[in-house]
């Protein structure tokens, strides 16, 4: 390799390195705990961010009995500086083929739901809302559990944020 190349490779290295360290930095304005407890076994998962070149990581885990009765216990607090206006929350519970299948289009998982909800609040500073449901598992299957929020990205490098589970009933 000669040297005018190794300088090349050099310079485009710094170049994707810097690009890589400075890129949008992204304030997460709400932090969410979504846990869910079964008869023999729990699991607690917190909030992602949904945004343009956001990576999703894996999906945990819950497995259960059919007929098993799951107790879903959610928080979610604004973290941001200043108000939020008219976010909606929403949580839903939609059977899926598998683990990890990526959430429904909202016209599918309407009318596929076992469980549904919404609200929409202004956050200030520190607010928070929480919920608790109970639901009966009675057919074996996987099923995404996913906590949302809708209209809390402000601007067009800003994100929504999202605690998601897949329970399996066996």
């Amino acid at each position: 390799m000669n040297d005018h190349m190794v300088r090349m490779l050099s310079l485009s290295c710094a170049i994707l390195f810097f690009q890589a360290a400075s890129g949008p930095a992204r304030a997460d304005h709400f932090t969410i705990d979504l846990e869910v407890k079964a008869p023999k076994a729990n699991r607690m998962v917190h909030a992602e961010t949904l945004g343009l070149g956001v990576k999703t990581k894996p999906r945990a885990v819950l497995e259960i009995q059919a007929g098993d009765k799951i107790t879903i216990k959610w928080i979610l607090a604004s973290t941001a500086k200043d108000v939020v206006k008219d976010v909606q929350i929403q949580f839903y519970a939609v059977k899926t083929s598998k683990p990890g299948d990526p959430p429904p289009p909202p016209r599918e998982f309407d009318k596929d739901a076992i469980l549904q909800t919404a609200l929409t609040m202004d956050f200030k500073p520190k607010d928070k809302t929480e919920g608790e449901l109970s639901l009966q598992v009675n057919k074996p299957g996987t099923y995404l559990l996913r906590l949302e929020t809708k209209g809390a990205a402000v601007g067009p490098d800003d994100h929504e944020h999202f605690a998601t589970l897949d329970v399996i009933a066996r």
